[in-house]
């Protein structure tokens, strides 16, 4: 996954966004990454620091443009040469004149001056690197600290999981004794930084969200993730900020050979459906017992199992029963909310809808979990969120041994539906990017048009057929 995709950015001509960088651990090259997917896009980008660079990076960036003589304010940032080495490389570096080791970028203000230059240099991107860490992999900020562009529209805060297990001292993490003091850790005891801390460092308003300006978004960028063992550490990291609603990258960004981003962790949201009146069941299914539970708590006790941060239920036919049966669940569980389908009859896909437009505006996946399949474990859920961290726009079961007793392999479809088994419609997770052709699905279909629409891109996830039984008649009980 690229980091554009991954950030959910969406550079225009002429109305860029503006990406800026704290914290350490990458900041200088995942600034100069995001400007080169922009130009392999067709879109004009500009990398800059409003702190200092230095020299032997500069080497990295196609063209740079220096101020040189320019005044401090924006409105005297050279337009000519950015045009022209825009023309001719997409992308360019923006920083002020050499001095010595290390170059100075310009000031929030100029970053606000090209910023309102976009439309007639057709910019699309700017990232910023905003703070320094003396190339060190995590930091605190001191009180001038970060020096942020009012006009950011995302604040990245970036770690290299290599300042995990690193002792608290100089030569190792950057500002150790404001790290200590934003832990509240002893001044000099000897420390190595957990997991649990780097995420409260990044997450903090006097760490990596310190000065974020009011309207910008904010993620976490857990860099430098080459091995298995780096991976499980990170996503240690990654799940504490999920915790705290806030999406988190695991990345590998300097290496040229692999896509930047090995995982993107995001607050997700399950939604199960139990609106259905079941005609065909001849009463209501949601209160029928399967293995002495009934459908409805089943399906909310599985939704709740399987760690998501928002579960919704969405009721429509028989709602005042089946609130009823899952309050027991709901006291305690900020997680769980009820969305009342007024609309139930018109078919699944207006209950699909109620529960996206009940979902908090940070969820960023949803998975949809029909109340008739009660067989389904937790663990399906999980795994289902698991390939769409690894970047795939939706996930889905395949059957085990539905085509030809083939084997199910995990991972990409490579194609049709059928390629290595039947793609089943539900349970599935779905990008936050795809819900607005959720949101236009029509009638008694559900999510499988969509699904069906964006099979070749699908992760696959193998599943027993006995775990996605529909129980939608009494012969299907009988069975």
């Amino acid at each position: 996954m690229d980091l554009i995709e991954a950030l959910r950015l969406t550079p225009a001509p002429g109305a860029p966004e503006v990406v800026a960088l704290v914290g350490g651990g990458g900041k200088s090259s995942t600034a100069f990454r995001l400007a080169a997917e922009a130009a392999a896009r067709g879109v004009r980008a500009v990398a800059t620091t409003t702190t200092r660079i230095a020299a032997s990076e500069i080497d990295a960036a196609p063209a740079v443009v220096e101020l040189t003589g320019v005044a401090v304010t924006g409105a005297a940032l050279p337009l000519a040469q950015l045009d022209a080495a825009l023309a001719r490389s997409g992308w360019c570096l923006l920083v002020d004149a050499a001095r010595g080791e290390k170059r100075s970028g310009i000031t929030p203000a100029q970053v606000d001056g090209l910023l309102a230059m976009a439309p007639q240099l057709g910019l699309g991107l700017i990232a910023v690197e905003a703070d320094g860490s003396r190339q060190l992999p995590i930091k605190a900020p001191a009180a001038h600290e970060p020096a942020l562009p009012s006009c950011a529209t995302l604040v990245v805060a970036v770690a290299g999981v290599d300042a995990l297990g690193r002792d608290l001292t100089p030569d190792q993490v950057h500002r150790p004794e404001r790290i200590r003091a934003l832990l509240g850790l002893p001044p000099a005891a000897p420390v190595r930084l957990t997991p649990a801390q780097m995420a409260r460092l990044l997450l903090d308003t006097q760490g990596g969200d310190r000065g974020r300006p009011p309207g910008a978004r904010r993620m976490v960028l857990i860099n430098k993730v080459e091995d298995a063992a780096q991976l499980a550490l990170a996503r240690l990291v990654a799940a504490r900020a999920v915790s705290a609603g806030v999406t988190a990258l695991i990345a590998a960004v300097g290496r040229a050979d692999t896509a930047p981003v090995r995982e993107r962790w995001g607050p997700l949201g399950v939604v199960v459906l139990a609106a259905g009146q079941a005609r065909r069941m001849g009463k209501p299914k949601q209160l029928i017992a399967v293995d002495g539970m009934t459908m409805v708590r089943r399906g909310v006790t599985t939704a709740l199992a399987a760690g998501a941060q928002q579960v919704i239920l969405v009721s429509g036919a028989h709602a005042a029963a089946v609130e009823a049966e899952v309050a027991p669940l709901a006291a305690g569980r900020a997680e769980l909310e009820i969305a009342h389908n007024p609309a139930w009859a018109s078919g699944q896909a207006s209950s699909l809808q109620a529960g996206l437009a009940a979902l908090r505006p940070e969820m960023e996946a949803a998975i949809f979990l029909p109340v008739d399949q009660p067989f389904v474990p937790p663990a399906l859920l999980r795994r289902l969120a698991q390939g769409w961290r690894s970047g795939a726009p939706l996930a889905a079961p395949v059957v085990e041994g539905a085509l030809h007793g083939a084997p199910v392999v995990e991972g990409a479809l490579h194609g049709a539906p059928g390629a290595n088994g039947t793609l089943r419609g539900a349970p599935a997770i779905f990008d936050r990017s795809l819900w607005p052709e959720l949101m236009a699905v029509r009638g008694d279909v559900g999510g499988r048009e969509v699904l069906r629409r964006h099979a070749a891109t699908a992760h696959a996830v193998p599943a027993q057929a006995a775990w996605l039984r529909d129980l939608d008649t009494p012969d299907d009980l009988a069975g």
